[in-house]
């Protein structure tokens, strides 16, 4: 018997497939008029199945979607750690000869063996989805898709993990781990230049005391980390996904290397904000 329970998902994540799919549509409709290869890469792709938190019912999730978007994609790169998960997008996706399904951790398998295929040399595109849960991926994944010249990247921006786990009014009591892990995903410990600044308020003769940054200097200095850092040309101005109590829970990146698709991407972020 299977001990696969489907992920209860609310509006905003609903919302997050909805844009997916339709930007999906786009991609793939203009390069097809182009002699490259075009691929979708899901990492973290659970198991094609949700479960909606305001109806009850089933919800498509990424990898389903990308299965049915026309003109279709080349192929299809599905990632997840967990097995009883990448076993049910199997049975979804049957004997698909264009259909890749790792049970993996996403970080080592999109470094060793789905984006050494993916290069602007090789004619090779991909649209790719990083939606980790929580501050569960490697910088050097983004670095890579930017340096790639080839990859259209959508990436979850966990600020709410970052905010109850590392984000604290003092820093020198978050745990290691915490602290790692956000390193590991920034890339390196510049986070902590963003997110913590000296308060305008201190005196000359006390020690400047630490004050937290608002989410918009945080999420500002990531999407400029975007451009300098990784590589990518265009990077959209993000759209915060937002809970029943309206807290930002994360916020939806998109990066690539063509202003074309910024456009289309803005266009379709102002449909929701």
């Amino acid at each position: 018997m299977s001990d696969l329970v489907f992920d209860e998902i609310g509006y905003w994540s609903e919302i997050k497939l909805e844009i997916i799919e339709k930007y999906g549509a786009a991609y793939t409709s203009i390069l097809q008029k182009q002699k490259l290869k075009k691929y979708y890469i899901d990492a973290f792709c659970g198991p094609g199945v949700h479960v909606s938190k305001e109806s009850g019912e089933p919800v498509a999730g990424s990898p389903a979607r990308a299965l049915n978007v026309s003109p279709p994609f080349d192929g299809y790169f599905f990632i997840d750690l967990q097995r009883a998960k990448t076993a049910h997008l199997q049975g979804l996706c049957g004997d698909r000869a264009d259909v890749h399904i790792y049970t993996a951790d996403a970080t080592t398998c999109l470094m060793n063996d789905v984006l050494p295929g993916i290069k602007y040399e090789k004619y090779t595109r991909a649209l790719c989805l990083l939606d980790p849960y929580g501050l569960h991926l490697d910088w050097r994944v983004i670095e890579t898709a930017g340096k790639s010249r080839a990859i259209d990247m959508f990436l979850n921006f966990p600020v709410m993990d970052m905010n109850r786990n590392v984000f604290w009014r003092d820093p020198d009591r978050v745990a290691q781990d915490d602290l790692d892990r956000m390193t590991g995903f920034w890339g390196d410990e510049t986070w902590k230049q963003a997110a913590y600044a000296a308060s305008p308020q201190t005196d000359l003769f006390s020690a400047p005391e630490i004050v937290k940054q608002a989410n918009d200097a945080i999420v500002a200095a990531f999407r400029e980390r975007l451009r300098q850092v990784a590589g990518f040309q265009s990077v959209a101005d993000p759209l915060p996904m937002r809970n029943s109590n309206n807290a930002v829970v994360y916020y939806l990146f998109f990066a690539s290397q063509k202003s074309v698709a910024e456009k289309i991407i803005t266009a379709i972020f102002a449909k929701y904000r």
